[in-house]
């Protein structure tokens, strides 16, 4: 077969003394690039206690609080940082897992444009760093004037951190607010008044056999997601038949694992919710007393199913 033609590069020769130069700076730019960083970096404390090996971690039980579920966590600690979130088997939440959110909890405590000390507005309205002495004297004296119109404003706060708020307020004299960003007062308020109990309900589905999401992505946001995602594993490995049904306006990671998967626009979830249940209670579907309402004459019954 004929050339092709021209080489797509001409040779390249390098004479004796050039290429021991270049040898001789790659080794020198591989000995400064694994050299090791100053001592003061690596360690986080000069006088480390007694009770830590350098090299050894060491593991303490914790509770997650990215969202208000509070699953239960194993940090693992070396030299005075943690460097590992796992999930805590011996939690009755997580039974040892972990949401993607829980693991990069490390993100924000290690993020460098995190807060390091006090901060304090001045005259211009900018905001300088001062010390804790003088951030707790400030503090002290704002609270100390404004007594009796303090608002502490927090998540969805329980246990020991609910009663530590709720004692600094009445310290203060002032009210706690709660906000919760993913609407658990809402589900709170309709368990009220269904069930006469303010509590979020904690949902059962090991033994359900038909599930319906109505915009409640329990998979990935709502609720509990580590607890839910065991219960409804459990579900979905039971002998039974089971089916499950999802709506909402967007694909979710709880959709993406229905059966069947309803797109519907954003909001109209009530609307269904609102249709079936006065079918429901039209044709006498309910687990309660069954009582029909009094028909019109011209209008056509239906038979229920067996």
């Amino acid at each position: 077969m004929p050339p092709l033609g021209d080489p797509m590069s001409d040779p390249v020769f390098f004479p004796r003394r050039d290429f021991l130069k270049l040898l001789g700076l790659g080794v020198a730019g591989a000995a400064a690039g694994c050299a090791s960083p100053p001592a003061d970096r690596l360690i986080p404390y000069l006088v480390a206690p007694n009770d830590t090996l350098p090299g050894v971690p060491y593991w303490f039980a914790t509770t997650c609080r990215e969202c208000p579920a509070g699953c239960g966590v194993l940090a693992k600690q070396r030299e005075g940082r943690v460097v590992k979130l796992e999930g805590n088997p011996d939690h009755p939440v997580s039974r040892g897992g972990l949401c993607a959110r829980g693991h990069a909890s490390l993100q924000g405590l290690y993020n460098p444009d995190r807060i390091k000390s006090p901060m304090l507005k001045d005259a211009t309205g900018a905001w300088k760093s001062v010390s804790w002495d003088e951030a707790l004297k400030v503090a002290g004296e704002k609270l100390g004037s404004a007594r009796g119109k303090v608002a502490l404003l927090t998540g969805n706060a329980t246990g020991s951190l609910q009663k530590l708020g709720d004692a600094w307020v009445a310290a203060a004299g002032g009210t706690r607010l709660t906000y919760e960003p993913f609407a658990y007062e809402s589900v709170r308020e309709a368990n009220r008044r269904t069930f006469s109990q303010a509590m979020v309900p904690q949902v059962d589905f090991t033994r359900a056999r038909f599930v319906l999401a109505l915009g409640a992505d329990f998979l990935e946001t709502w609720g509990s997601p580590v607890g839910q995602a065991h219960a409804f594993a459990a579900m979905r490995a039971a002998a039974r038949g089971t089916a499950f049904v999802a709506v909402e306006p967007r694909l979710s990671l709880t959709g993406a694992n229905a059966d069947e998967w309803i797109a519907v626009r954003p909001g109209g979830e009530m609307a269904l919710a609102l249709g079936m249940a006065r079918e429901i209670l039209t044709e006498g579907l309910g687990a309660g007393p069954r009582t029909r309402p009094r028909r019109s004459p011209g209008r056509p019954t239906c038979r229920r199913r067996p």
